[in-house]
């Protein structure tokens, strides 16, 4: 039951963050959620800064450039993107860590069985992903140069590519068959 609660919560917060536009109600609501995490603060702010640096970096820097081509104010809108993802991902990240999302959801037997199919993907290619990272390791006597490795790493993302769209075209099979989709 506290599964269930904490997942409408988490619902609702993301709904609220996605719905303000203001900065110091968003600062407030990090501050609250840095003092829920406790002890995991630290971990879970690493996680979230690396979670969001790419994205929240490229969208950041094209927008400031495209005001600066337009002469419009710019860091009003950056503040705020940056503040929200990142608080959206933190929160994430510590609804995760607290509680078990199999019994938050089991009151609907479906979407049980979505998270279980996608939850066996994620363990998957965590698993595939370590292989291809020793597989790497033990081929090489010392640390692989840049274009070594932007070459493993190319060819990794080519890999979970294609067996991202074959097991989808599967899991899809699977489902209509067991009428997830009625036509």
């Amino acid at each position: 039951m506290k599964d269930r609660f904490m997942l409408l919560l988490y619902m609702a917060s993301v709904l609220i963050l996605t719905s303000v536009h203001d900065v110091l109600f968003l600062s407030f609501f990090l501050l609250s959620l840095l003092l829920i995490s406790g002890r995991d603060i630290f971990a879970l702010l690493k996680k979230s800064f690396i979670s969001v640096i790419f994205f929240n970096f490229t969208i950041s820097i094209s927008y400031i450039i495209f005001c600066l081509l337009k002469n419009e104010e710019w860091l009003s809108y950056v503040v705020l993107l940056n503040i929200r993802v990142f608080t959206l991902t933190f929160l994430t990240f510590l609804f995760v860590s607290k509680i078990n999302i199999f019994k938050a959801v089991s009151f609907y037997k479906t979407l049980q069985y979505l998270l279980t199919i996608s939850y066996s993907q994620i363990l998957t290619y965590r698993r595939s992903f370590e292989d291809f990272s020793l597989s790497l390791k033990s081929r090489l006597i010392q640390k692989p140069d840049r274009k070594d490795a932007y070459t493993f790493v190319s060819r990794v993302f080519s890999y979970f590519f294609k067996k991202s769209l074959e097991n989808s075209r599967e899991i899809s099979q699977a489902m209509r068959s067991r009428g997830f989709f009625i036509d």
